[in-house]
């Protein structure tokens, strides 16, 4: 079996070799064109099955007079050139409509050009190695970036196989070429056909690669220009609509942080799920330690996930919308927060991350008791802390904590004592708040 060497030849299927004896390689009769160009390309395959040598004979073993008549038929081959580009260019008019967008003159320039290197391996002899394989990438390259597919580049390359190793007989009969090296020949330019919709199909997926590469890079460099207002308005404007975004529109911007590539993976697809788009139109980028997205809204919950939402704002002026957002993630984070989270909703918890001179005084002098050894201090700062957010609803506090009531008043007394903090006080609880959420955040 022919060894694919790329993976990539999928459309090709071996000849079977298990019957020996001499076959015609070239049917007289043209076979017809398919409706698919693949299975064309496998039924000139099919015409050919028969036992040959894999590779063509060792120089050294040549006689004398197997060695002038091949030098003979290699000469013949190269002063048919134009025959040969002649013959090429019938068939592929006729039998590839793929490269009916070609010149005539292209298609001529090409095969001349392949028969060249072709004829520099035969003349040695050695079997098509690395000179035609760089040929045929690069050609592939070039016809694959007008838009030719592999399966036409490799149905055309074998239609001008067919027509070289028809040349190649009559030149080899001319010359007296001995049939086994002939035969050899044959095989060895046949098998390389083989190889050749591998490398085909190689340049094509790695062109393809690179556009996808290239095509997520300027996606992420764009939304990381919005997102993090360093993209000027007019050019804004400009590269919006080859995103698919309506630049006056508004847009929400997200914020989320991930630590892997899967992460970031699965917050994608919870981002683009939660919002009913596919994934690969969600714009995001990192801007600084943060993952931001530009979605046209903000989803109603993203699940398993912490993200923060800003405000509805026109592209030009996202990059606001994205500094609440991440202001809105960092807070959310401090408080073991998840799900979908806005500033708008996180009331004065923003303000415990801010002020760390302030807090660092207040906390010596307030808070110093509370930093002693032993569990009874935990224990009260905890109570007292479920106290403020139950809005001093002693009996919640004891529900929560499982303890009685009692218990939660003797400790929120104990705070009041250490801190000398009256929670009465207006200006007291304010401060007992702040500082006991920046202690926990």
């Amino acid at each position: 079996m022919f060894r694919d060497t790329n993976n990539l030849g999928r459309w090709y299927s071996p000849p079977d070799r298990s019957a020996r004896g001499r076959v015609r390689l070239w049917p007289r009769t043209p076979t017809p064109p398919g409706d698919n160009l693949v299975e064309e390309a496998a039924a000139i395959e099919a015409e050919t099955a028969a036992e040959w040598p894999r590779a063509l004979p060792d120089p050294a073993a040549l006689d004398p007079a197997a060695r002038a008549a091949l030098a003979a038929a290699v000469d013949q081959l190269r002063g048919r050139g134009e025959e040969f580009a002649d013959r090429v260019l019938a068939l592929v008019r006729r039998r590839v409509p793929g490269h009916a967008a070609l010149g005539s003159e292209d298609i001529r320039s090409c095969a001349r050009r392949f028969l060249d290197v072709v004829l520099a391996e035969l003349a040695v002899p050695r079997a098509p190695g690395a000179a035609l394989r760089e040929t045929l990438a690069d050609f592939a390259g070039e016809r694959v970036a007008r838009g030719i597919p592999a399966e036409v580049l490799a149905l055309a390359y074998r239609w001008g196989s067919r027509a070289m190793l028809a040349l190649m007989d009559e030149a080899g009969a001319a010359a007296g070429l001995p049939p086994v090296l002939l035969l050899a020949a044959h095989d060895s330019t046949w098998e390389f056909t083989h190889e050749a919709a591998g490398i085909f199909a190689r340049v094509q997926r790695e062109q393809a690669l690179e556009r996808v590469r290239f095509d997520a890079e300027r996606r992420a460099a764009f939304a990381a220009g919005v997102l993090g207002g360093t993209l000027p308005a007019e050019h804004i404007g400009h590269d919006a609509r080859l995103f698919g975004l309506a630049p006056q529109a508004r847009h929400v911007a997200l914020a989320a942080r991930t630590t892997s590539e899967a992460e970031t993976e699965s917050l994608r697809l919870a981002v683009a799920g939660a919002l009913r788009l596919p994934a690969d139109r969600l714009l995001l980028a990192r801007v600084g330690a943060v993952l931001g997205f530009i979605a046209p809204r903000a989803p109603d919950a993203v699940t398993g996930h912490l993200v923060a939402a800003g405000p509805a704002l026109p592209l030009d002026r996202l990059g606001t919308g994205f500094g609440e957002a991440v202001l809105a993630l960092e807070t959310a984070r401090r408080f073991a927060m998840t799900g979908l989270v806005r500033l708008s909703s996180l009331g004065p918890r923003p303000l415990v991350l801010a002020d760390p001179l302030t807090a660092g005084g207040l906390a010596a002098r307030h808070l110093a008791a509370l930093d002693g050894p032993g569990r009874s201090s935990e224990e009260i700062e905890r109570t007292t802390r479920f106290h403020l957010e139950c809005d001093q609803d002693v009996r919640e506090v004891a529900r929560r904590l499982a303890v009685h009531p009692n218990t939660v008043r003797y400790r929120v007394g104990r705070f009041q004592e250490l801190t000398d903090l009256d929670l009465r006080r207006t200006e007291d609880l304010v401060t007992a708040w702040w500082l006991l959420n920046r202690r926990r955040a």
